[in-house]
């Protein structure tokens, strides 16, 4: 039979993707790759990968290896229903296996992967009693064509990795029990389910959003993009103690443990509330559903993709853990320390928990002294909740839990709680470290802050060359002389626009000054730039003869009393003779202010009781009743937002905590509130204040010039 109206599929899954987020349903081949019509008509494929992949994407090899070399597929044709995908099946739970090195050996099979003839199971992943229970009315796997009548083939698929496949109702380590694929309406309410008896079993297993193969790409290898049914879970530690570093940390099983002077438990610990229903699954059953398929929903943003829930099988804990510390735990949070092994950078592979828990950290740990004397101090019972909301583990998301140890930890100094010396060990990230559990993300930023060189001949100096008075210049007539380096390349142009000279309201760091540039009580615009952090700069003149010269074409007093050419616009000149001592700053603004964002700032309830009058005032319900905003909200300019924060329950409301946003920010789920018109007429308890500043996105560089009589 010749096939010169019909393309060859199927072959098409042998070009597989393993990625955690695809934005194209359809890779296809190489660029370039074209189909030729060759012998007696017959259409055969160029052996050739997928598309250059995304971060975290496996391709060929690697991808097979992920996939314990197998896969099940279910693909239909015909035109999109309604409420559903094609219907008229084509692969009925076929059996995909990888061979490695067999491309091109049948027509069926271009990149290694082959599908006729995989009735009879493949050793380790599934035998042929199972495959037979998947295929009730099919009794063998035949080649298939592409049928150019049709409008468009749809395909889902699974895989149990290296854990075989059973059908049956026992499942133990190493097999994962599987149902089939359905087709139809019934995507919505009875996709498909895996049942893993642990966490690691589930970490082998994938599965697939439809692919809707269009007549346009019909010749084409399909593409599918598997994502695991596993979340991945790490934990590190940090500490900022002054004075002291902090080893030994012990941690607690569970909430009931009174405080004791040696738990024994190295092994880092998040616990769950106590009470029914509030474990963590150690075994699942995950189901995978299609609620937004056909046309009725082609334009929702979840169109054709799988929803993943997980429910509790009969292994629960109430406690997941980590492995151990090493030694002395960091000092900064790039230097956090994680619990457990570096072979899977520390990620422990979970169940997916997607109601979320509340999950405790309670510790012991010792406090050593680093001013070598020894000392030590031991803290018992410090504490910090996780909310359920950031506990929501998600399959094929990883998620890194870091907490900051600090002198206000909430821990005591003895076991008879007489004192509690300490205050919480804050929570201080929740990271969503990448969308595939496989992959990294990782972030660079480059360092390119201009440098000042400021000159002034004379420079108040002892008979032995050193300063007499660091970092002050002489208001004696001598002029000070400024330029600025830009990873070093001088800066040229400098002008009234960029090259300022302001005269300090007060002594001020180079960092303080900065502040009071990007974050004003004033707009960018103000020529007098007056600081958040209680900093005026008022701007000196500009032009030959006036305080700051940005025109200046020699530097006077050189070397031996020459002056030094320069070309207009390298350097500024500046005229102490014209200033009183105080302090001043010098300013090079590398990128000028665009835009103002309105920042709000809680003040101290000391602060606001003292002057209520100078802030802007919030009251919120006691009693926690205030709404939260609903999904996908975003914040608004003139609004306020707050996170309620709960006991350790998880339900009891405990207080509001106030929550930093910028305009466009999510803010679902927390209690929006207005900034009033005017500020307060007194002070009411339990109210919040508020100072408003603008916050600009110029960027400068400053050096901070003390001038002396």
């Amino acid at each position: 039979m010749k096939t010169s109206n019909y393309l060859i599929g199927l072959a098409a899954l042998a070009s597989l993707t393993l990625v955690g987020c695809s934005d194209n349903d359809f890779l296809g081949t190489d660029n370039g790759t074209e189909v030729a019509q060759q012998g007696n008509g017959e259409i055969t494929f160029v052996a050739g990968n997928a598309k250059t992949t995304r971060a975290g994407e496996f391709v060929g090899a690697t991808a097979a290896e992920k996939l314990g070399g197998m896969f099940v597929v279910e693909g239909t044709k015909g035109s999109e229903q309604t409420n559903s995908p094609s219907t008229t099946v084509v692969f009925d739970n076929y059996l995909v296996g990888y061979t490695a090195n067999s491309a091109g050996r049948t027509e069926t099979n271009t990149n290694n992967w082959e599908y006729v003839g995989m009735e009879n199971g493949i050793t380790g992943r599934m035998t042929d009693a199972t495959w037979g229970t998947l295929h009730p009315s099919v009794t063998a796997q035949t080649v298939k064509y592409w049928d150019y009548s049709t409008s468009q083939y749809d395909f889902i698929a699974w895989s149990t990795g290296e854990r075989e496949a059973v059908t049956d109702a026992a499942v133990a380590g190493s097999k994962v029990k599987v149902t089939r694929i359905n087709t139809g309406e019934g995507l919505k309410t009875n996709g498909f389910q895996l049942t893993a008896a642990s966490a690691n079993d589930l970490l082998q297993c994938y599965y697939t959003d439809i692919n809707k193969v269009l007549k346009t790409n019909y010749g084409q290898p399909v593409t599918l993009t598997f994502r695991n049914m596993a979340a991945k879970v790490r934990i590190a530690l940090y500490e900022t103690v002054p004075g002291y570093s902090v080893k030994d940390v012990e941690f607690y099983q569970d909430e009931a443990t009174a405080l004791t002077a040696d738990i024994s438990a190295n092994e880092a610990t998040l616990y769950t509330p106590t009470g029914e229903g509030n474990e963590l699954p150690q075994s699942g059953i995950v189901t995978v559903l299609y609620p937004r398929i056909g046309t009725s929903n082609n334009t929702a943003a979840d169109y054709n993709k799988a929803s993943v829930t997980v429910t509790a099988g009969s292994s629960t804990s109430s406690t997941q853990t980590f492995g151990t510390l090493a030694g002395t735990i960091g000092t900064s949070l790039p230097n956090a320390t994680f619990a457990g092994s570096d072979a899977d950078s520390y990620y422990q592979a979970v169940i997916p928990n997607t109601a979320g828990k509340p999950l405790t950290l309670r510790v012991n740990y010792t406090l050593v002294s680093t001013d070598g004397s020894g000392e030590t101090i031991k803290v018992y019972g410090a504490k910090a909740v996780i909310p359920a909301t950031y506990t929501n583990w998600l399959p094929n998301y990883a998620y890194t839990y870091v907490f900051k140890i600090s002198d206000n930890s909430n821990g005591w100094t003895d076991t008879d709680k007489t004192a509690q010396g300490l205050f919480p060990i804050t929570f201080d990230a929740v990271v969503t470290s990448f969308t595939d559990a496989n992959a990294e993300q990782t972030t660079v930023t480059t360092v390119a802050t201009p440098s000042i060189t400021t000159y002034q001949q004379g420079h108040n100096t002892g008979g032995n060359g050193a300063f007499t008075v660091p970092d002050e210049y002489d208001n004696d007539g001598a002029k000070l002389y400024v330029k600025v380096m830009n990873d070093g390349t001088p800066v040229t142009g400098l002008s009234a626009s960029n090259s300022l000279f302001f005269a300090v309201s007060r002594a001020a760091s180079e960092a303080e000054v900065m502040d009071a540039l990007e974050n004003r009580t004033n707009d960018k615009d103000a020529t007098d730039p007056a600081g958040r952090n209680g900093i005026t700069l008022t701007a000196q003149t500009h032009g030959e003869g006036k305080v700051i010269n940005n025109g200046a074409t020699s530097i006077v007093n050189g070397v031996n009393n020459q002056p030094i050419s320069v070309t207009a616009g390298e350097v500024a000149e500046i005229d102490l003779s014209t200033l009183s001592e105080g302090t001043y700053a010098y300013v090079y603004v590398q990128t000028p202010p665009t835009a103002d964002e309105k920042i709000y700032n809680v003040v101290s309830d000391t602060e606001a009781t003292a002057h209520p009058t100078n802030y802007y005032q919030v009251t919120l319900a006691g009693d926690g009743s205030d709404a939260v905003k609903a999904d996908n909200s975003e914040a608004t300019a003139g609004n306020v937002y707050f996170v309620k924060n709960y006991k350790s329950d998880g339900i009891t409301f405990d207080s509001y905590t106030f929550k930093q946003t910028k305009v466009g920010d999510n803010v679902t789920g927390l209690v929006e509130a207005a900034i009033p018109g005017s500020k307060a007429s007194g002070h009411v308890d339990g109210a919040f204040y508020f100072d408003v500043y603008n916050q600009n996105d110029g960027e400068y560089a400053v050096k901070v010039i003390k001038v002396v009589d």
